[in-house]
């Protein structure tokens, strides 16, 4: 059976005008999704409305108003309690992000050494974090505490919140690397740079997005830890989000819709500066 020749230029044809529907779908062209869309972010971002304007509430409710008034900040700021279950959270955050990301960069750069089932057995090991349920991981690592003869508190605190940031801090470490490939590198080692000279000077500089990702969403992740630090909490390093649970149980005030609305003035900060920051970079190299 004889195939008659295709065409130059036919294949391209036919295939465009596929390519521009694709381009000119809408979301309201599917239905249903348009409304569920919409109820996904009413249900997760009125919430948080409410609260950040409830946190100026004058009254001793959380949820009933009583007029505008900045007392609650006030009393936020003079709450000793309050200000130790911060600095402990912030400490704790701060050292298990910086041994949690300079754990990620060490295996993220000699994982690709490994043969590939050694690196995907490694890996596999290492992000199991991400898939075993907390409260697992939070009743393993008591056990483990105790049988190594370490009590609860900012030791044991620090050495979970490590262990398991580590994989929020490698993953975009890892989609740096690959997205980076090994032109950089090759190049460099046939300039006869060493290898400390190319992970200083030329690794280093290109992985810093990924190192600064992966550093921010460590420091997030153990700010907002709740069920380990819980079980690890001890006498004088109870963090915010332990402290903020015993605060609602004794009756919701807007002390804590304040405390709510600082952090997440907090997250807009740190997140808006990282944002500006990584545009001028690309306008730099761009």
């Amino acid at each position: 059976m004889s195939s008659q020749p295709v065409e130059p230029g036919s294949l391209e044809r036919a295939v465009m005008p596929v390519r521009k529907a694709a381009r000119g779908l809408r979301l309201r062209d599917f239905p249903g999704v348009g409304p569920v869309a919409i109820l996904g972010m009413v249900f997760l971002y009125v919430p948080i409305l409410i609260t950040s304007v409830y946190a100026f509430n004058d009254g001793d409710s959380a949820l009933i108003w009583k007029g505008f008034s900045l007392r609650w900040f006030s009393d936020v700021a003079q709450n000793a309690n309050l200000l130790k279950s911060v600095r402990v959270s912030l400490e704790i955050a701060t050292v298990a992000t910086i041994f949690a990301t300079i754990f990620a960069l060490l295996f993220a750069l000699s994982v690709d050494q490994l043969r590939a089932r050694g690196s995907g057995i490694a890996t596999a090991v290492l992000t199991a974090p991400l898939v075993i349920p907390e409260i697992v991981l939070a009743v393993a690592t008591l056990g483990f505490i105790r049988i190594i003869g370490l009590q609860p508190g900012m030791a044991a605190l620090m050495l979970a919140h490590t262990s398991f940031c580590i994989p929020f801090a490698l993953m975009p470490l890892r989609a740096r690397l690959k997205s980076l490939g090994t032109i950089y590198f090759e190049v460099a080692t046939d300039l006869g740079a060493s290898a400390w000279q190319t992970f200083r000077r030329i690794m280093l500089p290109l992985l810093v997005p990924g190192i600064i990702s992966g550093a921010i969403l460590s420091f997030v992740i153990s700010l907002d830890d709740f069920i380990i630090s819980n079980f690890l909490a001890g006498s004088g390093s109870t963090p915010l989000p332990v402290f903020l649970f015993g605060l609602i149980r004794k009756g919701a005030s807007p002390a804590v819709n304040v405390i709510a609305l600082m952090l997440l003035l907090l997250a807009i900060i740190v997140t808006t500066i990282t944002f500006l920051q990584s545009q001028q970079r690309r306008k730099r190299h761009g």
